[in-house]
């Protein structure tokens, strides 16, 4: 890609094209912090602390779909504003990051909602001992919230 010019449109489809390959997202970085819904969200910290919890009750599973939901309507912000905005080669490549790093933590939590493969991870998985969920409860809240 060009430096400090605005992407092509075939550099556009590139990006657009490697957010739709399958697996593209294994090794990419989950983002610290997104907002959502006005909220800035410590994304990076309430993933890790789902995945950590030693127990996924009832309640987390349907809050973690509340917030899978919220998540696929980020990346897909991010993919839109990809494809139709104009941007220069560093924006494009900070948003295709972002779009990807969401694209972890939706890959990384969906699997958790699948029983079976919720019992295989949890069986096989180091656990960390007193992980504070704080930021998930916090967010939990406000998924809760403005649900009602």
């Amino acid at each position: 890609m060009t430096e400090n010019k605005e992407i092509s449109d075939q550099e556009r489809q590139i990006l657009l094209n490697r957010l739709h390959k399958c697996l593209f997202w294994v090794g990419e970085q989950i983002p610290s912090k997104i907002c959502i819904k006005g909220r800035e969200v410590n994304l990076h910290e309430v993933v890790w602390e789902i995945v950590n919890k030693a127990k996924l009750d009832h309640d987390d599973l349907k809050n973690i779909d509340c917030f899978l939901e919220l998540l696929r309507d980020k990346e897909k912000e991010y993919e839109e504003c990809l494809e139709h905005e104009h941007l220069n080669c560093d924006e494009a490549k900070e948003l295709f990051d972002r779009a990807a790093g969401v694209m972890r933590a939706i890959m990384d939590l969906k699997e958790l909602t699948i029983s079976s493969k919720r019992k295989v991870i949890f069986k096989n998985r180091h656990i960390c001992k007193d992980v504070s969920t704080d930021e998930w409860d916090a967010l939990t809240e406000d998924i809760n919230k403005n649900e009602r």
